[in-house]
């Protein structure tokens, strides 16, 4: 239990807040850029890529996707 809160804790848990971080702003950015949302939708995803922000992200990306096809 020690090796997985030590490997989180340091370098994994570094990189994967850096990938976290650069995934949600790429939701963000997506979100403003997207002239297919009103500005209540755009409002409504911010809020939730901020509040929760890995299932906001994540959601929003494969929801993003589904539409486009």
């Amino acid at each position: 239990m020690y090796l997985i809160t030590s490997a989180f804790g340091g370098t994994l848990g570094l990189i994967f807040m850096a990938i976290w971080g650069m995934f949600s702003l790429y939701a963000l950015i997506s979100v403003l850029k997207n002239h297919n949302i009103s500005g209540g939708g755009k409002m409504l995803w911010i809020v939730a890529i901020i509040v929760v922000p890995v299932f906001g992200s994540l959601f929003y990306v494969f929801w993003h996707k589904v539409k486009a096809i």
